[in-house]
């Protein structure tokens, strides 16, 4: 159901707010401006319901949001090494916005947009379906590329995001959600107090740029290792040189099955939540460079608040012939969906 619509005029842009609830004691928050959710608030075992994700303290915040809270990102998520790629021999050159390289589709990405929306309600469940049309040789890349990013909330306590996008002309997509996680309630714990399980044997090696080798590499006996439920920060600051690169993790895990790939669990509030998706791969990042964002509720936000799954195609597949390209051709529909379930344990 919709609890409530509201209109923002920030620095001049329009700025709407739509917030969905079911009878489960689940809200969330969601913005048209860059397609993102802003709250999320969860029942615990006890059924009280409190927000599980980073959310800035003021709806102007978003406006920069360097650490890109709840937002859409895309043409492409990720690195692309030294912002440059080639499509049936042609190159193009992207703003290299991420120290040499080109990051999250570049300083104008789809997190700063606009994005029209509409509310479709049915019997169990509503969704919130965001549209957006990204012009050809935006941030260098070809191609009009209209995307659509929906929002559905269901009575059985899941939030399913569905992407898709059509193109005139062969381009990259590579769409992503970029919230941090916290299933303790408010932020009261860091992420590393609670537990990860990544169904995945193998990672990808990043190079001294934070972009992927094209390595993969085997999780066995590496602090990579997820197969079964660990605590996010027992090994999280081992000397081990793919995680000084990162300072934590930030790294493309390769999964495997359809479904319950990532289980997240908070013992304490007894939370759970269960990551299912139709993308080969997800970078995890614990929030390793936090920007100081204020947070709702008067805390500053630091190292480990939140975690992010961003379920993606992997980081720079276009620059590497073994790994999906990204590439979205004429006459394709890009279609992909991640769906996060909420119970308690």
């Amino acid at each position: 159901m919709i609890l409530k619509e509201e209109i923002l005029a920030l620095e001049g842009k329009l700025i709407k707010g739509i917030m969905l609830g079911n009878r489960q004691h689940m809200t969330v928050k969601l913005l048209n401006y860059g397609a993102a959710v802003v709250e999320l608030l969860v029942p615990d075992r006890e059924k009280k319901s409190e927000n599980i994700v980073l959310t800035h303290e003021k709806i102007g915040d978003y406006l920069k949001n360097p650490s890109c809270f709840g937002v859409t990102l895309g043409r492409t998520s990720g690195r692309i090494a030294n912002g440059s790629f080639s499509i049936d021999g042609k190159a193009y050159t992207l703003e290299k916005n991420f120290g040499v390289n080109h990051g999250h589709g570049g300083l104008k990405n789809f997190s700063h947009q606009i994005w029209d929306y509409k509310i479709e309600q049915k019997e169990a469940c509503t969704t919130v379906i965001f549209q957006y049309t990204s012009k050809d040789m935006e941030e260098g890349y070809p191609g009009n590329l209209e995307v659509q990013v929906s929002y559905t909330l269901t009575e059985e306590n899941e939030l399913l995001i569905e992407y898709e996008g059509v193109t005139d002309k062969k381009t990259l997509c590579n769409l992503t959600n970029h919230s941090y996680f916290n299933l303790s309630g408010n932020y009261r714990r860091k992420v590393t107090e609670q537990k990860l399980k990544i169904r995945s044997d193998q990672f990808l090696e990043l190079n001294e740029n934070q972009v992927p080798t094209g390595r993969f590499i085997d999780v066995t006996h590496t602090p990579m290792d997820f197969r079964h439920l660990k605590r996010i920060g027992k090994d999280i600051e081992s000397d081990y040189v793919q995680l000084r690169r990162t300072n934590g993790y930030d790294h493309p895990w390769i999964l495997e099955g359809k479904e319950s790939q990532i289980e997240m669990i908070d013992e304490i509030s007894g939370r759970k939540m269960s990551v299912s998706t139709t993308y080969p791969s997800v970078v995890v990042y614990s929030y390793n460079y936090p920007n100081q964002e204020k947070l709702k509720g008067g805390k500053v936000g630091s190292k480990y608040d939140g975690i992010c799954f961003e379920t993606q195609y992997e980081p720079d597949g276009i620059n590497h012939a073994h790994l999906h390209q990204g590439i979205l051709d004429v006459g394709e529909r890009y279609d992909h969906k991640t769906l996060f379930k909420f119970t308690t344990v």
